[in-house]
């Protein structure tokens, strides 16, 4: 005798492999971003559309990252630390004039100089650091302007943070 199957349960059965199969995918996507988050890699602004030089940042600084990023002259960036703000400047290098290098060579120079740089100011090493950082480097027009700059600057991944994150060894 052949099984029968009610429809109402192959219905079931079908939206019960859509939830578990997108279920798998959301728990994959945030795997994959909590993995990459561990890594001193740029920030998405900085690796596709790094600023322009218009603002000139200080070690001490502390910004909001979305007037830093929106390139009009006439947004103000810079935020008392004591107030809220999203991210603060902790180092800086500045690079040898000559040619503009490849992105690739100023991400790696920027990743490899912030996260070196991170244990100094935060008091603890960047890979077992709640904290994370981001950078920017120049752009082709603002290295012509003479902008040789890379700016490391920490952040706290859980929102935005009050007070200075140097020395918070977290």
């Amino acid at each position: 005798m052949p099984l029968r199957i009610p429809r109402l349960s192959l219905v079931a059965l079908a939206i019960g492999a859509v939830v578990v199969m997108s279920g798998c995918t959301t728990v994959s996507t945030l795997w994959q971003a909590a993995q990459l988050s561990t890594q001193p890699v740029p920030s998405a602004t900085s690796a596709s559309s790094p600023p322009t030089g218009l603002v000139s940042l200080a070690v001490g600084d502390c910004v909001n990252r979305t007037a830093l990023e929106d390139e009009a002259e006439s947004t103000d960036p810079f935020a008392a630390c004591s107030a809220a703000h999203d991210l603060e400047v902790y180092a800086s290098t500045t690079l040898p004039d000559g040619d503009y290098p490849s992105v690739e060579a100023l991400t790696n120079q920027g990743s490899t100089e912030c996260a070196k740089e991170f244990g100094t100011f935060i008091g603890l090493d960047f890979g077992i650091s709640d904290l994370d950082f981001i950078y920017y480097y120049p752009t082709e027009s603002s290295w012509a302007n003479g902008d040789r700059g890379i700016d490391c600057l920490v952040y706290d991944p859980a929102g935005k943070t009050t007070g200075s994150l140097k020395g918070a060894t977290r």
